[in-house]
This record gives structure tokens, sequence and C-alpha cells, in this order.
């Protein structure tokens, strides 16, 4: 019996660890089908209450709101053409992704987002657009 319970119990964390990565990345992969598109009254899901962006050199913490406008200013005047994620990290301590935006305007942007759980939600921490 004692042999049953310890194998149910491994067999949930197990499961648990197992499905951690994959919230991780479909997290991922929503917000880089926000970013390809511009979307960014859906990707605001994942700011917390300041968020800290650095747009084309301009650095500066936002709340919220400031950041949705901000950044819906930034894709009105750089409309996204292509996005794509090239590398990215989803380890318990550090989770970011770096991405190549092309824009309708022929720029090619590195973007670069810091990612933490905050009560077992992910929030973008820093989100870094950089001339590449």
């Amino acid at each position: 019996m004692e042999k049953y319970i310890l194998f149910l119990f491994l067999a949930c964390v197990i499961c648990t660890a197992a499905a951690q990565p994959a919230d991780n990345k479909a997290s991922f992969d929503a917000m880089e089908a926000c970013i390809r598109t511009g979307d960014v009254t859906a990707l605001s899901a994942w700011f917390p209450n300041t968020l800290e962006c650095n747009l084309l050199g301009e650095e500066s913490a936002y709340s919220k709101a400031q950041a949705t406008m901000v950044l819906k200013n930034f894709f009105e005047q750089h409309p996204p053409a292509k996005f794509a994620f090239k590398h990215s990290s989803d380890k318990q301590t550090v989770k970011y992704a770096i991405g190549i935006l092309q824009t309708k305007n022929n720029d090619i942007l590195r973007v670069t987002i810091l990612i933490k759980d905050q009560n077992k939600e992910l929030k973008i921490q820093q989100l870094r657009i950089e001339r590449e």
C-alpha cells in the first residue's frame, strides 16, 4: 500500500513538473502572436502593475495602462510585418525570450522580454525593443 501511495505521489509530481514548461511555451507562443500582429491589448494581459520598457533607447517604468498606450503608439509608428522568437529560456529562476521584429518600415528590431512568475501567473517584467 505504501508503494502505491508513493507511486501516485511521484506520478503527480512528475506530471506537474512536465506541465509547467508547456504552459510557459504556450504563453511565449501567445506573446509572440501578439507582437507579430501588434495586438497590444492582448499582450497587456501579461503586464504587471508596473512594466519596465526600453523602446529604441527611451527607458522608463510605466503603469499597465501607460505601457499599453505607449506600445500602441510604438506599433502605430513601427507596424509589425514579421516577428518570431529566436531564443527563449523557461528556467525556474529566469524566463525570457528574444525575437526579431521586422516592421513594414523595413526596420529590423530585437525584442527582449523578461518574464517572472507573480502569484502563479507569468508577467512581463521588462520589455526591450532595440535596433538590430
